[in-house]
Formats: structure tokens, C-alpha cells, sequence
């Protein structure tokens, strides 16, 4: 199978049940509405079959009255079974013409031109280039001015997590076979009309330039193209080409990764420029910045996918107290988000916005327990399985007031469509579930009666909540006879040591990554020489070549439900080896006020798709 048709499949899927009525209410069809429609007609049947179940029942011999009332019973059950089946068949069909009728409306209509979209970021950013100066921020802006060849997908009902490509910069491409992919550019992809490129157009070369070596080296973000790619070449002015040394199965994804590569043209890296600025070719140009302060952009009046975007200004304050960005949120200061409001504030803004729209799903970002390989005994697995069953999950969701909606890791975070959740699946629930007497059973087949003194880093990098949490950890372990010494470090050491696994002899307690893909999140952490996993003496991992096949296999595979299957497998492997001791997900919570409509949100720090597509209803 191609990959073209393997992603195909993925955006064919059909929409939930919950997807459907958020497209419906769009068309202003509630829920309630829609029951109504399906059922409108029962009550008439009902009446008629109880006439005649009447009639029938008095024509027969007085002697058979009870098997009468007997067979009435059952036929009135296998009456309201076919009854209930139409209702749901009804109603399933309404909910899909309701959504069809909402994305007709939404796609015919121009929304109006204008506004502010008004975001709040914790800090400043370092620099504007991710690429020179390595940064989670420089990639948040960057994604409102650098175009990539595709983006992720924006349609309605889609949840945020639910990662899809399509074409962006790209006008199409071409597969001659599973290892060459050819594209060609959008003619009308112009640069801004300022020195040093005054407006020229955008180019093969320029995407050619972008995935250069040299431009790229020792960028660890690369590393989810980089095993696969063997070039990049403008063949002509706007066709580029790449090939793999094989098939990949998400890189029409990974080319709209959030984290880059972003086209840049060359004039930029002149004198190191793009340190300071950025120059755009995508929705939004940069207009002002206030280091410290903000930025501020304005809408793109040559931007290849217009109309879009239909906010007239982009601004991203640095706001980093809970309070005062509530505060900001309530007053209309700030009238959406791209990556989230923190939990304590949710309840207020939930209270204090009326029609606000929200949406909660889990954080993609890995996270764990991260015990040094080499470590005896923590080098036996029966040990780290141990440690796994003798944490309890929901107490640390609980501690962070996300047990409703909060979800447990596995090696995978709770991506759509990949993730199997341990709570439901018996086989890998077992390495999960918090059992402490099998936590000390495994430890006295590892030969083990106690452990003491071991120093169990964590960090201040990930707020208080997350700090509380490593609590909670301790006193599970203490439980089960594992006795570990808090360390708490502060961001600059944390990144430094327990981020990369570099510290040895310890035990981590750390976020990793936010992944959109899952080759992208196995990679990260199991590859045995990744330089982002928190594993320390990872590189023990490269004596399981079971895992390591696994993981070439999924990365291959063209087949949603072959690569399914390939990475069910891989989650209990790596559960019965448990390298690493996943962690829980709590809700990303979403929030834009009521006088924002196309609103659409991606999990993700490249959230441009969903801001374009943003629009103010009372101007």
C-alpha cells in the first residue's frame, strides 16, 4: 500500500459520535434537537400494536392466557429491540446529514476580515531561529511566518490530538515508488516584500536549502526524517525531491512537523539574521517585538492560502502567572490559547466565561520514571516492573485534579488511533495496574527484600503540581520496600542531566517530549543512542533486538492495520521489559471566548492552521 493511500484511510475515518454534534451545534442543531428528529414517529406505532396485541389477546381460549402472555412478552421484547435499532439508525443518519449540513455552511460562508487574536506564552524566546539557537519557542512563532511543504490537518470535528497531513506549501506530489517523493510548490508562494528578498518567490531551493546538512547538523529534532533520508534536490525552480533509502510510513506527517524543518530562505542565515526576525511566507508577518514584552504580528496580505487568515492581528503576550492570565481571560485581554490554560485556573474561566468553547484532551508529552539500566538491581526488569505496579496512577492524576479526564502512558502517549489504554487491555493493564502485592512479589523473585538510598531526581521545571506528584512516587515506592532520596533540581540542572538521561545512577523522574507521531515518541525515548531519551545507559537497550525490529517494522509499514498490530506488540514488549516507567497524561485544556467561531484546536506548539482559520463574530 502507498503511503498516500495509507493516509487517505486515516482521514477517511468516520467522524465520532461527539464530533458529529459539535458539527451539528455548529449549524445551531443541539443534541436534544437531533433525539427529536430520530424519534419523532414511535409513539404512533406503539399505540397501534398495542390495539391490536388487545384484540388479539381476547380471541383467544381463556385456557391459554398465560402462554398468550408469554409469547405477548416476548414479542413486545423483540418489539422494542427492533425499535431501539431504528431509533440508533435513525438518529445516526441525522447526526451525519446535520454534520455534512454544518461543514457545507462553514466551507460556503466568507467569514469577516479583522480582530486581534490575543495568546498567552509563559516566556520570552531566546532566539527566532530553532535552528541556531535550539528552542521549543522559536518554532511556536516561526510556524506563523515559515511554510512547510505540508501542515496538520484542521477539519471539523477532528479532536487536537488526532494528527493528520495535508498539503500546504505543496500545490502536490508524486510517489514514483515507496522510497522517492517529488513536489512540486504553489506558484503563488511569494517572500515578503522586504530586503534581502524582496518579494521573489518561494522555491524548490529553498525547501532544498532548509533540509540541508549543514543547516541542520547536531539538531536533534531531525531525528524523525534523518535515519530515512538520503537527499534532497531542487530539480527545478518548483519541484523538489527526496529520497529515502526506504519506505516511511508518516512522513507526509513528519514533513509538517512542529518542530521543523520550516522552509527559510537562504538570505536570512546572512550575518546570522534569523536570529532577530523572520521573514514570512505564511499567514502572518512580524510586525513588532517587545523583548520580554510580546510580539505582534499582522495578517499576511500575500499569503498563498487566502483568504485565510481572517484575523487581522496575531498578538503573543508573555504572560507566566495563573492568576494574572486568568485575570486576562475573564476581562478579554486574551481570547484564546495555543497550548493550553494550566488547571487551576480551568474551574475559574469555566465559571466566568459562559459560551466559551473548550475542549480536553489528554497532553501528548512523554514522561516517566527513568531508572539507570545499568544499575543493579534496577538492571533486572522484574525490579522496574515492580516499581510500575507500586505506583498508583490515579492518585497522581488525582494530585493534579485531572483523574476524570487524565489518561495513563504506555511506551505511547495517548495518541489517537495508536495507543492502547492499559486500563481496558488485560494483557498490558498487568504491568500497570497498582498492585502492591505483586510489586513485592516481583521483587523477592528479583531476590530482593529492600532497597534504600537511592536518589530519585526530579525538578521545579514542571511547576508545583508535577513536584507533589514525585511525592507521591516516594511514598508508593516506600510502600513496597524501595526507599528513595528526593533531589529536587532546578530547570538549568534538570535539562542538563535528568532530561537526557546523562546522570548515572539514579533514578529520573522527568517529561520528555511532546510527539505527534508514534514512531516519533518510541524513537525519542527506545532508540539506543536517541539523545532524547531520559534513559540513562540507554544504550543497553541495543541488546533487545526484538524491540529493535519491532520498531524498524512499524516505521515501515504502509498498512494502518498491519502497523496497528506492530505497535500493539511493541507496547507490551517494552511494557515486559519497562525500560522506562510510564507516567499519566492529564488534559490539555483549551479555551477561546465566545466571540471566536472557526474554532478548531491543535495540540500542538505549531499551531498555525488553527488560528487562521479563527474568525471574530461581532465585528
Amino acid at each position: 500500500m502507498t503511503h498516500s493511500n495509507y493516509w487517505r484511510r486515516m482521514r477517511n475515518r468516520r467522524l465520532s459520535r461527539r464530533a458529529v454534534l459539535r458539527s451539528a451545534a455548529t449549524a445551531g442543531v443541539g443534541a436534544a434537537g437531533i433525539a427529536l428528529v430520530g424519534c419523532g414517529d414511535d409513539d404512533d406505532d406503539d399505540a397501534a400494536q398495542t390495539v391490536a396485541q388487545q384484540q388479539q389477546q381476547q380471541d383467544q381460549p381463556q385456557p391459554a392466557a398465560q402462554q398468550q402472555q408469554e409469547e405477548q412478552q416476548q414479542q413486545a421484547a423483540a418489539q422494542a429491540a427492533q425499535q431501539a435499532e431504528q431509533q440508533e439508525q435513525q438518529m445516526q443518519q441525522q447526526q451525519q446529514q446535520q454534520a455534512a449540513v454544518a461543514q457545507a455552511q462553514q466551507e460556503d460562508e466568507t467569514p469577516p476580515f479583522g480582530g486581534e487574536l490575543r495568546i498567552s506564552d509563559g516566556a520570552d524566546l531566546a532566539s527566532f531561529d530553532g535552528f541556531l539557537t535550539f528552542g521549543y519557542k522559536a518554532f511556536l512563532h516561526g510556524h506563523n511566518c515559515y511554510p512547510m511543504l505540508t501542515q496538520f490537518s484542521n477539519n471539523p470535528g477532528q479532536s487536537s490530538i488526532d494528527f493528520q497531513p495535508e498539503l500546504w506549501l505543496a500545490e502536490s506530489y508524486e510517489q514514483p515508488d515507496d522510497s522517492t517523493w517529488l513536489f512540486t510548490i504553489k506558484e503563488n508562494a511569494v517572500w515578503e516584500d522586504r530586503a534581502p528578498v524582496n518579494g521573489r518567490n518561494v522555491t524548490a531551493e529553498d525547501v532544498a536549502f532548509s533540509f540541508a546538512g549543514d543547516r541542520y547538523a547536531g539538531y536533534p529534532n531531525r531525528g524523525a526524517i534523518l535515519p530515512s533520508l538520503l537527499g534532497v534536490d531542487a530539480t527545478d525552480d518548483r519541484t523538489v525531491r527526496f529520497d529515502l533509502n526506504g519506505p516511511l510510513a508518516p512522513f507526509l506527517l513528519y514533513l509538517g512537523h512542529h518542530a521543523g524543518p520550516y522552509v527559510m530562505p537562504p538570505e536570512l542565515l546572512v550575518d546570522e539574521m534569523s536570529r532577530q526576525t523572520m521573514i514570512s511566507a505564511g499567514p502572518f508577518v512580524i510586525d513588532e517585538y517587545e523583548p520580554g514584552s510580546r510580539v505582534v504580528y499582522r495578517r499576511n496580505p500575500n499569503y498563498f492560502d487566502a483568504p485565510k487568515p481572517y484575523a487581522e492581528t496575531l498578538v503573543i503576550n508573555f504572560i507566566s502567572d495563573n492568576s494574572a492570565i486568568a485575570a486576562a481571560f475573564l476581562s478579554g485581554e486574551l481570547n484564546t490559547t495555543w497550548f493550553g490554560v494550566a488547571p487551576p485556573i480551568v474551574e475559574e474561566l469555566e465559571e466566568g466565561i459562559p459560551g466559551a468553547t473548550w475542549e480536553f484532551q489528554p497532553s501528548l508529552v512523554i514522561g516517566g520514571v527513568f531508572p539507570d539500566l545499568g544499575l543493579e538491581p534496577f538492571n533486572d526488569p522484574r525490579v522496574r516492573q515492580a516499581m510500575s505496579v507500586a505506583i498508583d496512577r490515579d492518585s497522581i492524576l488525582t494530585v493534579g485534579g485531572a483523574l476524570e479526564r487524565g489518561q495513563w502512558s504506555t511506551a505511547l502517549p495517548p495518541l489517537a488511533g495508536w495507543w492502547v489504554d492499559p486500563k481496558e487491555d488485560d494483557a498490558l493493564g498487568e504491568f500497570y495496574r497498582y498492585n502492591p502485592d505483586k510489586a513485592r512479589q516481583l521483587l523477592d523473585a528479583a531476590g530482593i527484600d529492600e532497597l534504600s538510598g537511592v536518589p530519585f531526581h526530579t525538578t521545579t521545571a514542571y511547576g508545583p503540581i508535577f513536584a507533589e506528584q514525585s511525592q507521591v512516587v516516594q511514598a508508593n515506592l516506600l510502600q513496597v520496600g524501595i526507599s528513595v532520596d528526593l533531589v529536587v533540581n532546578e530547570p538549568t540542572v534538570h535539562y542538563s542531566t535528568i532530561f537526557n538521561g546523562s546522570t548515572t545512577g539514579v533514578i529520573g523522574h522527568t517529561l520528555s517530549v511532546a510527539s505527534i507521531e508514534p514512531d516519533e515518541a518510541l524513537r525519542n525515548v527506545f532508540i539506543p543512542d536517541s539523545p532524547r531519551s531520559p534513559i540513562p545507559n540507554g544504550e543497553l537497550m541495543g541488546e533487545d533486538q526484538e524491540m529493535l525490529d519491532l520498531l524498524n517494522a512499524q516505521r515501515t509499514e504502509g498498512d494502518v492495520e498491519t502497523r496497528k498490530k506492530l505497535l500493539y506488540d511493541l507496547q507490551l514488549h517494552i511494557a515486559n521489559q519497562m525500560y522506562s516507567v510510564p507516567w499519566v497524561n492529564p488534559p490539555i485544556s483549551q479555551i477561546a471566548r465566545p466571540e471566536l467561531s472557526g474554532v478548531q484546536f491543535i495540540q500542538t506548539f505549531a499551531p498555525s492552521p488553527s488560528l487562521e482559520d479563527m474568525w471574530f463574530n461581532n465585528l
